[in-house]
Parts: C-alpha cells; sequence; structure tokens
C-alpha cells in the first residue's frame, strides 16, 4: 500500500510527525516533510511537542490511535522511535514509519539525502511489520510502560553485582551473580542484548531472548531464546541492594530489593507495527548489511593502528 492509501481521498484521518528536538536537521527534515505532505494534500497530525515549532495544533502522543492517525513519521533515530513507540496510545497505536537522521538508525526505513527522498516515500509500496512488545510486572503491580527493544534489569550500583533466579514458565534456569539480566524481543535482538551477548533475531521469530549482563564465570547463564508467550521471572536475593529496571533506555525505575521479591516479564497485550519498503528484496537483511554489521562502512580511522 501506498502512504496516500492510508489516509485516504477526503478523509479525516491524518499522518502523525514526531522529531528528535535536539537536532537542527531533525527539525528541517521534519518541516520539509510537512510542507511535502501538505501539498501533496496530505493532513498532518504533529506531536504536540514540535507542533508550534510548524507552526500547527498538535496532539500528545498517547492520544493517537490508528483509527485517526493509522501512521507517524518519526524523525531521528533509533532513540526517537523508542520514544515514540513508548509514548503512543496503548490500545491500537498508529504504525512507525522512521525516518532516519541519526547516528545509526537501525530501526529507521527511510533515511533523507535529499528532497527527492520525500517523492520515494511516497511512491513507496508499504508493507506492515509487526512487532511484540514486552510487559513488566513487580510482584503482581502494573506500573510500567511497553518495551519495544528489552527489558533491563540492573544494579543499581555499579560495583556491586546482584543475586537473582531466573525462571522460564516457573521452571529455574539460571541462579548466580550477574550485574544485569536483559529480556529483548526481536525487535531489541539488535541493541543492548546484540552487545551484550545474544544472538540476532529475525523479526517474523515468535520469540523472546535472555541474556545476562557480565555474570560471574561460574553462574554459567548463558543466552536462552525462548517463545514469547513464555513468561520470565526474575527473583532479587540481595535485599540490601536496589535492582533498576529500565524500559528500551528511555524509562528507568528503581527497585527496593527489601521488599519486592519477584520481576515478571512477559509478551505485551499491546504490539506495535513498523512500516517497511517492500521493494526491497528483504528490508530486515538489507538494513542489517546496510546498517549493523559490515563495520568496513563505519567511520573509523583507515590507519589505526594499536600502540606498540
Amino acid at each position: 500500500m501506498k502512504l496516500t492509501e492510508l489516509v485516504g481521498e477526503n478523509s479525516t484521518r491524518s499522518i502523525g510527525i514526531a522529531s528528535r528536538l535536539d537536532s537542527s536537521r531533525a527539525i528541517s527534515v521534519s518541516k520539509d516533510l510537512t510542507s511535502f505532505l501538505i501539498e501533496k494534500k496530505i493532513k498532518i497530525c504533529p506531536e504536540a511537542r514540535i507542533a508550534n515549532i510548524l507552526g500547527m495544533e498538535g496532539k500528545p502522543l498517547h492520544e493517537m490511535v490508528a483509527e485517526q492517525v493509522p501512521a507517524i513519521a518519526c524523525v531521528g533515530g533509533d532513540g526517537t522511535i523508542l520514544r515514540v513507540a513508548q509514548k503512543l496510545s496503548f490500545k491500537n497505536p498508529p504504525a512507525i514509519l522512521g525516518i532516519n537522521v541519526g547516528a545509526v538508525g537501525f530501526l529507521a526505513e527511510f533515511d533523507v539525502n535529499s528532497k527527492d527522498s520525500f517523492n520515494q516515500l511516497l511512491s513507496a509500496n508499504l508493507i506492515e511489520e509487526k512487532c511484540v512488545r514486552l510487559s513488566c510486572h513487580v510482584d503482581n503491580h502494573d506500573h510500567f510502560p511497553p518495551a519495544l527493544n528489552e527489558i533491563l534489569v540492573i544494579t543499581s550500583r555499579p560495583s556491586k553485582a546482584l543475586s537473582i533466579t531466573v525462571s522460564v514458565d516457573h521452571q529455574m534456569y539460571a541462579t548466580g551473580y550477574v550485574d544485569g539480566v536483559i529480556v529483548a524481543t526481536p525487535t531489541g535482538s539488535t541493541a543492548y542484548s546484540l552487545s551484550a551477548g545474544g544472538g540476532i533475531v529475525a523479526p517474523e521469530v515468535d520469540a523472546i531472548q535472555i541474556v545476562p549482563v557480565c555474570p560471574f564465570v561460574r553462574t554459567g547463564f548463558k543466552p536462552l531464546i525462548i517463545n514469547s508467550n513464555s513468561t520470565v521471572e526474575i527473583e532479587l536475593l540481595r535485599p540490601k541492594l536496589n535492582a533498576v529496571v529500565a524500559i528500551d533506555g528511555q524509562s528507568e525505575f528503581v527497585i527496593n530489593s527489601s521488599s519486592t521479591k519477584r520481576i515478571t516479564i512477559r509478551k505485551s497485550t499491546s504490539g506495535i507495527s513498523f512500516l517497511r519498503n517492500h521493494s526491497l528484496k528483504n528490508s530486515f537483511f538489507s538494513r542489517l548489511n546496510k546498517k549493523l554489521l559490515p563495520g568496513a562502512r563505519f567511520p573509523v580511522p583507515r590507519y589505526d593502528q594499536p600502540e606498540e
């Protein structure tokens, strides 16, 4: 489907616009994109915090639902996409169309190199990529936003390791000392989870991944891929050492280990979708090879040598 087909002719539906605000380039691209879409007779619904910059009325992200805003263009990098995904309506959120003006922008589908990029975006045949998210409960209390990438449980004191037990569907998997543990979605498998030694999981795989962060060698805790319908329980065993729960690197919550017994993580009832370019043979592997895996393409010093 084309972007114009999402909103339809003479429709009350709009395309959302969200942008990174601490980047002059992102703001400039957002302005150009807004002008381009309006010129093409496509209605715009900007996020409230950029609406004044665009000279328009806006709407908070949590009020945007797919019935009125079927897609939202996120101008920035992966952090912008994660922020927007976390703040969108929990029920029936708009699909995300990532426009990269960040450093890597792995989650984004389109790079803006010229104004012709907008024409390519408008003419692209878009398909929906559905992604699972994770929910987190502390002793059965639910006050955390859903995670698109990962939920990180980590020590509140970098010099002191947590002592934990990790169970899957009420069966113990590992116990011992770790700096932390990551529970990641397939979307998050290319982020912190990968840096911590986890594997890359293709987006269509119905799984979640458990990855320890700096486990004590005798713990024997290794990355584990499990069915996405499984329940992961993390028990905190050191009552004098608080833990921190971080959601997608966007929100952090201090967990009082003296009163908290168990952190429970499972698939959220609210998923989210990305709009991908169907003209690419395989969008995921295209992005993987273009943006993440080939170290030779990253801007490292050409003649860098170790000290002799």
